[in-house]
């Protein structure tokens, strides 16, 4: 496996006593459209902001249909959310009523869509949401085709319709004014495809963010199920070198609190930890335990 990262960027463990810094600065952050007419919360919070600010943030997984789940989760304290959409059940009508579930609480609520297609990336970004996670990157068009289906022309290909992302009509000149500069495209590194070639992914203008996906990383390269192998916690640590090496954030799956400080503490600007289905499911049977015992 290449290093070719590691003798242009700082040690990893160095992140843990500074912020974040941004070596390749995109165009200039701007308030959302909402704020700068004054409403509060803002119908799109600025995900990008938050882990731009190099205060670590943590998110969590949002997967029932049911918007009362996604109200809970975003009153709990977390920084950021990330709707399911490729392993969730979550569709365009079930990510609108999460957004408006989740306004009230001003938390981003990143989709993770199902494919690397533009009515997915654009329907989400239309319905409010402050970005994309976009899966199964493995090539650098892969990911020149993502940054170009979230940002409008000159510069990308987005169809102009923001609908809700703009109040619905209300502001839509300041919407447009800000959009390519507040909407997140976060690419999902996860392949072995990609690990090879993440130099040249992560050089690709656009790019906000990226996530690593630990299950997916482990079985593409012949760790299934290993997610904490050696191998595969190499591989993590190269792309969080080259991402720091390109100035790009970079955020991972996590599977516990001790992980996620872990991860904290090794450099990364995000992370998510937990869903819904699993804080529900914990909770249940450690009740259930407590109640019962060895009964």
């Amino acid at each position: 496996m290449p290093d070719d990262c590691s003798a242009r960027a700082r040690p990893v463990a160095a992140a843990a006593a500074g912020a974040w810094r941004r070596r390749r600065p995109l165009a200039p952050r701007l308030p959302p459209a909402a704020t700068l007419r004054g409403v509060s919360p803002p119908i799109v919070p600025d995900f990008h902001e938050r882990i731009a600010s190099g205060r670590f943030a943590l998110g969590s997984w949002v997967t029932f249909l049911d918007p009362s789940s996604a109200e809970v989760m975003a009153g709990s304290g977390f920084d950021f959310l990330i709707a399911d959409g490729e392993h969730g059940a979550i569709g365009s009508s079930d990510l609108l009523a999460i957004l408006i579930a989740t306004r009230a609480a001003g938390v981003p609520v990143l989709a993770r869509v199902g494919a690397n297609e533009p009515i997915r990336i654009m329907q989400a970004l239309d319905l409010g949401a402050a970005g994309v996670v976009v899966p199964q990157i493995r090539t650098s068009d892969d990911v020149r085709r993502a940054v170009q289906w979230c940002r409008y022309p000159p510069v990308g290909m987005r169809g102009v319709a923001p609908r809700r992302a703009s109040e619905y009509g209300r502001h839509t000149s300041d919407y447009l004014a800000t959009a390519n500069a507040t909407v997140t495209c976060c690419i999902q590194i996860e392949t072995a495809e990609a690990l090879t070639d993440v130099e040249e992914l992560l050089a690709v203008p656009g790019i906000d963010a990226l996530l690593i996906g630990p299950n997916d990383l482990a079985a593409s390269v012949g760790r299934l199920g290993q997610p904490g192998d050696p191998k595969v916690e190499a591989a993590i640590g190269r792309v969080l070198e080259c991402a720091r090496a390109a100035g790009v954030p970079a955020g991972v799956w996590t599977a516990s609190p001790q992980s996620a400080r872990t991860r904290r503490d090794q450099g990364f600007a995000f992370a998510t930890v937990g869903t819904d289905y699993g804080f529900m499911l914990a909770a249940a049977e450690a009740t259930i335990q407590a109640v019962r015992g060895d009964a």
